[in-house]
Parts: C-alpha cells; sequence; structure tokens
C-alpha cells in the first residue's frame, strides 16, 4: 500500500524538505513530536487499515450480538412480567370471589345464629310463661281453696256466736222460699 501512493509520499517528503530549508520549519521538540505524532498516525493508517477495519467490524458484530441477545432476554423478561401479571390479576379476581363467598357465607351463618337464638330464646319464654300459667293455677286454686275454707270457718264461727237469734230468721226464710 505504501509503494501505491509514491506520489503522495515524494511531494509530502519535497515540502518537507522545502519547508526545512527555506526555514518555515524550526525544529524544535513540539515539532519533532508533533511530526513523529503525523508519521506514525499516517504509517499506522497505510500499514494497519485492514487490520483495523476487522478489528472494528468483529466488533460491530459482537455488540450486535449482545445486543440482539440483550433485546431477546428483555422480550423473554417482558413476557414473563406480562404473564405474573396475569396471574396475579387472576389472583385477585379469585381473592375477590373468595372474599365475597365468604362474606356471603358470614351472613348466611349470622342469620342461622340469629335465627336460632331468637328460637331458643322463645321456647325458653314460652317455657317460662307455661311455669308461670301454672303456677298461676295452682296458686288460684290454692287461693279459692283457702277463701272457701275461710269463709266456711268464718260463716261457721259467726253461726255459733249469733246462732240463738239466726236460727228464727233462717228458719222463716226457709218457710218462706218453700212456700214459693
Amino acid at each position: 500500500m505504501i509503494f501505491q501512493n509514491k506520489t503522495l509520499i515524494l511531494a509530502s517528503t519535497l515540502a518537507f524538505l522545502v519547508c526545512s530549508s527555506k526555514n518555515i520549519i524550526i525544529y524544535n521538540e513540539e515539532i519533532l513530536v508533533a511530526l513523529s505524532f503525523l508519521f506514525f498516525v499516517l504509517f499506522s493508517f497505510y500499514s494497519f487499515q485492514d487490520s483495523v477495519k476487522m478489528t472494528f467490524d468483529e466488533r460491530r458484530k459482537a455488540i450486535m450480538q449482545e445486543l440482539e441477545q440483550m433485546l431477546v432476554s428483555k422480550a423473554e423478561t417482558i413476557q414473563k412480567l406480562q404473564s405474573t401479571y396475569q396471574q396475579s390479576v387472576q389472583l385477585v379476581a379469585s381473592c375477590e370471589t373468595l372474599k365475597k363467598a365468604a362474606l356471603e357465607e358470614l351472613e348466611i351463618s349470622q342469620q342461622q345464629r340469629i335465627k336460632a337464638f331468637e328460637s331458643s330464646v322463645q321456647k325458653k319464654c314460652v317455657q317460662k310463661l307455661q311455669q308461670i300459667l301454672s303456677l298461676e293455677k295452682q296458686f288460684q286454686h290454692e287461693l279459692h281453696n283457702k277463701i272457701q275454707r275461710n269463709f266456711q270457718q268464718s260463716v261457721l264461727h259467726y253461726f255459733q256466736k249469733h246462732q240463738e237469734t239466726l236460727t228464727p230468721q233462717l228458719f222463716d226464710q226457709a218457710c218462706m222460699q218453700l212456700k214459693k
């Protein structure tokens, strides 16, 4: 490749020599370092042009493969996230369904407990009322018997005390009753 650009090399050498002889280029350390760097870059460009191009091409291919792998893994991750999200949405929906069913069951069981409590209270009240009624009947019967006995005793006592005055009076009443 160096031989293909002979004219360029020859022209740059001639320009360098002419600039040096006319004292256009003054040789000091900075100029020498700059010229060395310039020659190094030109030499490297012409000498290693193909190998640098191949290295960059290989690196470009490697970066492209890494990019493709990253995109594929990103797509897989997105799909996994989407499926996870759908599963979580389904779980939330099933949890809501379970919650509604549990609430309905609780309401039903609460209503059953209330009905059972009411019937229990009602049965106890009925039993107590029946006991009270039976006690009332018993007390009425006992009271009636006591009143009857006391009345009989008081009447007998009255008759015994006032027998002398009541006997003729009762005899007269009995006779009047017989006459009717």
